[in-house]
């Protein structure tokens, strides 16, 4: 009787989930602060806050574990890239591990800014394995921003 009913096996499940994810993440591609290095094998990518005031972009990264000679920063026209390498943590022969979930290796993120910012005037500072990047807009970017009346 079971032989007429028409049902999915649960093997083809994951492969509707592998398909909504790639279609969002192609719906996603143009926007400026997704992550440009998608070919990149990201075992592990240092979360972003964005933020953005009249004034200035913000962009926070938690980079824990790091020192700051380890960390690259440079802007490129409009792309902010930020790379590095978290160095492997030596694993001790006498110790036998149940779970390692610390990561290391290379990675990077690149952002589109929205804005033109003041290369001249921008400010990275990294404590406590948090860097902080402050990047000025432009004067011309301060005042593309204009209030339209609505009749």
């Amino acid at each position: 009787m079971f032989d007429l009913l028409p049902f999915k096996r649960r093997t083809e499940v994951p492969s509707v989930f592998s398909e909504m994810d790639d279609m969002l993440q192609k719906m996603w591609y143009d926007f400026p602060f997704h992550n440009l290095g998608e070919n990149v094998d990201l075992k592990w990518s240092p979360r972003l806050d964005v933020s953005e005031t009249d004034k200035a972009l913000e962009v926070v990264a938690d980079l824990p574990g790091m020192d700051k000679k380890d960390i690259n920063v440079s802007l490129d026209g409009d792309l902010l890239t930020i790379k590095g390498e978290k160095k492997e943590v030596k694993e001790s022969k006498d110790k036998h591990y149940h779970s390692i979930e610390r990561r290391s290796g290379s990675f990077y993120r690149a952002l589109r800014l929205p804005v033109d910012v003041e290369n001249d005037k921008i400010e990275a500072n990294f404590k406590d394995g948090v860097l902080t990047l402050t990047l000025p807009k432009s004067k011309k970017a301060a005042k593309k921003v204009a209030q339209i009346e609505i009749k």
